[in-house]
C-alpha cells in the first residue's frame, strides 16, 4: 500500500468513528462512500466486519448499568428475524425503489425527532410498533446494508444518551456477529480486505477516543440534535444513491 492511500484511510476511518465514539451510530454513513472511491465495496465491508463488534460491545460495556433488556432484547429478536427474509429477498436483487422509499422513510422519522417535543426523558413502550420496526430495519440490514430503522425506536424511548448507546450497540452488536459467521461462511473475508482492517483497526480506536473527548464537551440537548442529524444524513444517502441508479 503506498503512504498516501494509507493515509487517507487512516484519516477517513478516524473521522466515520468519532461520528460513532459520539453519538453510538454512523460510522458506515462515512467510511463507505470515502473509501468507496479507491475501494470496492466486497473489500471495505469485510475489512470493517470484525472490528465492529468489538467496538459495539465496548460501548455496550461502558453504559452496561444503563442496559435495558425490556428493550433492547425483543428488539435484537425482530431484528435478527428480519435478517432471514432480507437475506431471501437478496437473492431476487435488490429493487432500487424500494431503497429509495426507505431512504425517504427515515428522512421523514428524522424530521419527526427533530421537530418532537418531550418534556420527559424517555418515551412510552409499544410493543406493536417495536417489533414492526426492528423486523423492518432487518430486512433493511440484509438488503442493503442498512440497520438504521430501529435507531428511530431506541431514540424514542431511551432515557439518556447513555441508555441510547447501551441499547443501540447491543443490536449493533448482535448483527454484528451474525455478518462475521456469515461472511466466513461465504468466504468473503480476502487477503486485501485482512490487510485493510490492519489499517483501519488502530484508525478506529483513534476516532472513537476522539468522539469520547467531544462527548464530555457537548450537552445532551446538542447531542440529541447531532443524532438525529446524522440519521438524516443516513436517509439522504440512501435516497440519493436509489435515485441515482434508479434514473
Amino acid at each position: 500500500m503506498e503512504l498516501s492511500f494509507v493515509c487517507y484511510v487512516f484519516f477517513s476511518t478516524c473521522l466515520a468513528f468519532a461520528v460513532k465514539g459520539l453519538v453510538g451510530f454512523g460510522d458506515p454513513l462515512i467510511f463507505t462512500p470515502l473509501l468507496s472511491v479507491c475501494l470496492p465495496n466486497n473489500i471495505i465491508t469485510p475489512a470493517f466486519a470484525p472490528i465492529s463488534p468489538f467496538l459495539n460491545g465496548r460501548i455496550v460495556w461502558k453504559n452496561r448499568k444503563h442496559f435495558n433488556a425490556r428493550i433492547v432484547l425483543p428488539v435484537s429478536c425482530f431484528n435478527m428475524l428480519g435478517i432471514i427474509p432480507g437475506t431471501w429477498l437478496l437473492k431476487f436483487g435488490q429493487p432500487q425503489w424500494l431503497k429509495l422509499l426507505a431512504g425517504m422513510v427515515i428522512i421523514g422519522l428524522g424530521i419527526e425527532m427533530l421537530t418532537r417535543k418531550t418534556d420527559a426523558p424517555g418515551g412510552k413502550q409499544n410493543p406493536v410498533i417495536r417489533s414492526a420496526v426492528a423486523f423492518c430495519s432487518g430486512i433493511m440490514a440484509a438488503l442493503f446494508g442498512m440497520n438504521m430503522l430501529f435507531l428511530a425506536y431506541m431514540e424514542r424511548v431511551a432515557a439518556s444518551r447513555e441508555e441510547f448507546r447501551a441499547n443501540a450497540c447491543f443490536v449493533l452488536f448482535l448483527e454484528n456477529l451474525f455478518r462475521v459467521v456469515l461472511y466466513t461462511y461465504q468466504g468473503l473475508f480476502s487477503r486485501e480486505s485482512l490487510r485493510l482492517t490492519l489499517v483501519v483497526f488502530p484508525a478506529a480506536f483513534v476516532g472513537m477516543k476522539v468522539g469520547a473527548l467531544l462527548d464530555k464537551k457537548v450537552n445532551d440537548r446538542l447531542l440529541h440534535q447531532f443524532i438525529v442529524y446524522v440519521f438524516i444524513l443516513g436517509g439522504v444517502s440512501t435516497a440519493a444513491y436509489a435515485l441515482l441508479q434508479i434514473l
